[in-house]
This record gives C-alpha cells, sequence and structure tokens, in this order.
C-alpha cells in the first residue's frame, strides 16, 4: 500500500469548496481516471474508473462528511482506494484543501514502475484541476472576483498543519473492513478484465478496453 498527501490553496469560501467535495458526482470532472460516480445509497456511492485503460467497477463508502470541515471514503472490499480531504479556512474568501490518498499501487497502476511518485504526482494534478474549476466558476456557479489568484502551488509536497487532526485513509478503511457486512455475492469484487466476467455488484460487460487516461505525476518530497 501507498499513502500520499498533497495540499492547495483554493480561492474560495470553505462553504463553496466543501459543496463540491462532498457532491461525488462531481469527482469525474477533476479526479484522474474516474469516469462515473453515482449514489446508490445514503452512504455509498459506485464508481466506473479507468485503470490501466481497462474498465473498474466498485462500491464505495462515504465514511465522514463534515460540514466545511472534512470528506472521507473508501473502497468497500477489493483492492484499497481510500481519501480523506480535510479543509481549513483561510479566511473568508480561501480555502486550504488537504488530501491523503491511499491506494494499492500495484493494482491501480500496475504498468508504473514508480508508482509512489506517480501517485503523488497523480494527487497534486487532480488537486490543481480542482481548484481551476472551482475558482472559475465551473463548479460552485460563483466565478471568483477579477484578479483574485488563481497560480497552482509550487513543486513541493505540504504536510498538515499543526492542529488538524485528520485521520489517515487507512483508518478509515479499517472502519469499513471491521464493520458486520453482508457477505459479498459470488463475483462481486473488482473486474479481473476479462471480457464477460462479473464486477463489483455483479455487472458483466463484453468489452473492457478505454484506451489509457492514466496521468502520471511527480514524486512527493
Amino acid at each position: 500500500m501507498s499513502m500520499v498527501q498533497q495540499a492547495i490553496e483554493v480561492s474560495a469560501p470553505v462553504h463553496t469548496v466543501y459543496e463540491q467535495l462532498a457532491a461525488f458526482e462531481n469527482y469525474p470532472r477533476f479526479m484522474t481516471g474516474v469516469r462515473q460516480v453515482t449514489s446508490i445509497g445514503a452512504d455509498q456511492t459506485h464508481w466506473i474508473m479507468d485503470v490501466d485503460g481497462k474498465r473498474r467497477e466498485f462500491d464505495a463508502q462515504i465514511i465522514e462528511r463534515s460540514p466545511d470541515e472534512r470528506v472521507s471514503w473508501s473502497t468497500m472490499e477489493g483492492p484499497l482506494l481510500a481519501e480523506t480531504i480535510t479543509l481549513r479556512p483561510m479566511g473568508e474568501t480561501k480555502t486550504q484543501v488537504v488530501a491523503q490518498l491511499e491506494a494499492d499501487i500495484a493494482f491501480l497502476m500496475p504498468s508504473d514502475r514508480h508508482g509512489q511518485e506517480s501517485l503523488n504526482r497523480r494527487l497534486k494534478a487532480d488537486l490543481t484541476t480542482f481548484k481551476g474549476l472551482v475558482e472559475s466558476g465551473v463548479l460552485g456557479g460563483r466565478p471568483i472576483p477579477h484578479g483574485a489568484s488563481s497560480k497552482p502551488m509550487g513543486g513541493r509536497s505540504h504536510s498538515l498543519l499543526p492542529g488538524v487532526d485528520t485521520p489517515s485513509p487507512a483508518a478509515v478503511a479499517a472502519r469499513i473492513r471491521n464493520r458486520n457486512t453482508p457477505a459479498p455475492s459470488p463475483g462481486a469484487g473488482w473486474d479481473t478484465g476479462v471480457a464477460g466476467t462479473a464486477r463489483m455488484g455483479g455487472r458483466t460487460s463484453g468489452a473492457d478496453m478505454w484506451g489509457n487516461g492514466m496521468i502520471n505525476e511527480e514524486e512527493r518530497g
């Protein structure tokens, strides 16, 4: 397993930023490889991703949605993919976004020989894209006033500020896996990549290849 962390400052009020991160249907617009996220219950979502050129489907549990503070989620079964995003207001019109992403690198990027650094660059690129969407008004519906900064962060990674209590994605995943949940139905789990085999939730498909939509990013310090 690999865990990476990145932070960025968004020129928007904390509530505007939180609303966009708490709406998981927005994630395909800024999260690398995510094609679709749909709600399947109050605290569960179904994801479709392009993983190394292959379609993958899985269900995720929403662990926390604390208004204007934190959003946290994790896969329910199969290879681990978990994220915790913490928000910190920086005055009335700016918000620091701190994201921790943990993933099974061997599964998520099987052909990448630099998984840890690629995952780190990928997270940074996702945050930069999110920042641009919010500041331009594409997400949130309120463009930033003329003259407001929209410059992405520099290349170095950032740590959580003292006093910000953020559970790690591993802790988030452990909460899910320790719960008493019904046993998965036969065939449930991640797509194996073989045409006609069952994916998470029992879906089948005769076509698996979407083309390589993965993005590699730089190593965190």
